[in-house]
């Protein structure tokens, strides 16, 4: 059975609220666009296909806890629109990935590394003081702002696989459980490999490798395929 087509395309307008003018990408069960609400405002409209608690929905959920605060997109709407789920928030510029040439394996000043490490560790822990782990840390989850006043502000993104921290009276209880695997090969800890439920720790040493990878150019492991 072939694979079904991506109803919505440049022109159409969600829900009565954002028309889209770019698709910023695409992929089997949804899609990121650039649209524009009725003032011309410009948003970042994420939808995915309705099919119980999607990524869309979680994400929806944390931007709602985290929005307002320094790097964490602005969260403005969540809704469903012709079978699909969808939330807008606040378009931002390139990610990491576009800003640095891979296959050249080119490298950032340490001046740089280290300006990109600071705000990249005050994200994360914003997502940890909340309660959760993220699971997803990898150059293309963090963009870069691009309007006048977030010019040098980087920006974490894509909650979807974001997970509640377990407590117990407070404190954080110990997973007992086998997990699945999550978020990038290239960028997860062992215990994501060894399929171990990530912690707090696990998002700290994805970035880690993003900070070794960016001064020394290359990985030992890089080109490794995603699994998921």
């Amino acid at each position: 059975m072939s694979e079904e087509a991506f109803p919505f395309n440049i022109g159409d307008v969600i829900k009565d609220r954002y028309k889209i003018v770019t698709n910023i990408s695409q992929g089997s069960r949804g899609a990121i666009f650039c649209a524009l609400d009725q003032k011309m405002r410009q948003f970042a409209v994420k939808l995915e296909k309705n099919s119980g608690l999607t990524q869309v929905c979680i994400e929806a959920a944390i931007l709602n806890i985290l929005s307002g605060q320094s790097h964490i997109p602005q969260f403005f709407y969540y809704g469903q629109h012709q079978g699909y789920k969808f939330l807008a928030c606040e378009l931002l510029g390139p990610n990491m990935i576009d800003l640095v040439n891979y296959n050249r394996h080119q490298k950032y000043s340490l001046h740089s590394v280290l300006k990109f490490g600071i705000q990249a560790i005050e994200a994360i822990q914003i997502v940890h003081k909340q309660g959760f782990v993220h699971r997803d840390i990898k150059p293309g989850n963090f963009l870069i702002g691009n309007t006048q006043g977030t010019t040098g502000t980087f920006f974490l993104t894509d909650f979807g696989l974001c997970k509640k921290l377990n407590t117990v009276n407070g404190i954080i209880s110990m997973p007992t459980n086998k997990a699945k695997f999550r978020g990038s090969m290239t960028y997860a800890s062992l215990n994501d490999h060894n399929l171990v439920e990530l912690g707090r720790q696990d998002d700290l040493i994805s970035l880690l490798y993003i900070l070794v990878e960016f001064f020394n150019g290359i990985l030992p492991w890089s080109g490794i395929e995603d699994a998921v």
